[in-house]
């Protein structure tokens, strides 16, 4: 089952006119800077991300001792998605998990998550799905002074209530790591944020995210890029986007650290231009899996079918670093071909892209152990593969 975590980043970018949602199937811009499209998401479940077929671990220990990555702050990891506890609202304020989540560049609230009266609010009615919020406060790693939200409806995933999403329109803005390892999360800002040679020192290469994130959105690439026939004006959204190789061929991938896989861990959403050109390259890469395909949840209110494919022995996902390299390989992935159905395509996603494109679930992650997102280099940081 596929739940839809309410505003997204897999389509358009900044700049343009707001994009249906999937929340409550109904139009809803999202948050203080960035609109976006809805982002797909796999979830439902409560279980832990597995981690068999994981990559090998790198030297944690020493990525984690970094002092560069800045202040920390307890994670709960629930079926591998990292939720962080921020403070909204002032006389009362309230505490409440919000979901770190690369995959939306639009962060929301669910009102209904909060015991009565709830944190004041202002230019909204709070009783309706796709409001934009006004709050006087809301502090994570230190107050963000009056910020924006537009209202959503979330579950509870592992035992958390889920009261929001802070996506990219908060996070581009600092140097955030997720150390899965240690139910950690770290944020400096550029001053103190670690410098290549600090990842150097401590074992962790650099992917490229250039074009797709970054503090200054002037940066990011037009959507004409990934979707033929776009308009110039429109930009791809704000969302980590780095070098994936499958057989030979490299692909966009979104990192979407609130994409759930713990029904099948290591899933990857890939396109069918993906499909085509790996199938194209190396016909044996990829084994039918027809017992795992699913039916997805649309925006739309249609169902979105997806075939499973398992990598033949040999084959791997790699995570391509700046050099050409393989920085880390996981050969025990489950790949999900999206088809994306005519009435669906307004919720945009990579189904809708017509170059190679992937989308990296959350179980990757908790193999990591350590993810460095630096917005102002457009690189995500991660541990080599041991040797």
């Amino acid at each position: 089952m596929r739940v839809l975590r309410g505003l997204g980043a897999l389509g358009l970018g900044v700049f343009v006119l707001v994009a249906p949602s999937c929340a409550a199937e109904a139009e809803a811009p999202s948050s203080t800077a960035t609109p976006g499209i809805d982002a797909d998401a796999r979830g439902g479940s409560d279980a832990g991300g597995a981690v068999d077929g994981r990559a090998t671990d790198g030297d944690g220990a020493a990525e984690s001792d970094l002092p560069c990555l800045g202040d920390e702050a307890p994670i709960a990891l629930a079926g591998g998605l990292p939720y962080v506890t921020v403070t909204i609202g002032e006389a009362p304020a309230y505490d409440a998990p919000f979901l770190l989540d690369y995959g939306t560049n639009s962060s929301t609230i669910d009102l209904t998550k909060f015991t009565p009266p709830g944190p004041a609010v202002t230019g909204c009615d709070p009783t309706l799905l796709g409001q934009l919020c006004g709050f006087s406060r809301f502090d994570f790693f230190g107050p963000w002074g009056v910020v924006s939200l537009y209202t959503d409806a979330h579950g509870t995933h592992g035992g958390v209530a889920q009261a929001g999403i802070l996506g990219t329109d908060f996070t581009s803005k600092v140097a955030v790591s997720l150390d899965y390892a240690r139910a950690k999360v770290r944020r400096a800002d550029r001053a103190t944020f670690c410098t290549p040679a600090d990842f150097a020192a401590a074992g962790m290469a650099p992917l490229s995210a250039a074009g797709f994130f970054t503090n200054d959105v002037a940066k990011l690439r037009p959507l004409s890029d990934v979707i033929a026939g776009s308009a110039p004006s429109i930009t791809v959204a704000n969302v980590p986007t780095i070098p994936l190789r499958i057989a030979g061929v490299t692909a966009h991938a979104q990192l979407d650290t609130g994409f759930d896989d713990a029904l099948v861990p290591f899933s990857v959403n890939v396109n069918e231009a993906f499909l085509s050109a790996v199938t194209a390259a190396a016909p044996s890469a990829l084994v039918r899996a027809a017992d795992k395909d699913l039916s997805l949840t649309t925006c739309a209110g249609v169902s979105e079918p997806v075939e499973a494919y398992a990598l033949a022995s040999g084959a791997g996902v790699e995570l391509v670093g700046e050099d050409g390299g393989a920085v880390r390989t996981f050969p025990g992935a489950t790949l999900f071909v999206k088809r994306t159905p005519e009435a669906a395509r307004r919720c945009g996603g990579i189904g809708t892209w017509t170059v190679p494109a992937a989308q990296v679930a959350a179980s990757f992650y908790v193999a990591l152990g350590l993810v460095a997102f630096d917005p102002f280099g457009s690189r995500v940081w991660v541990g080599r593969e041991a040797l």
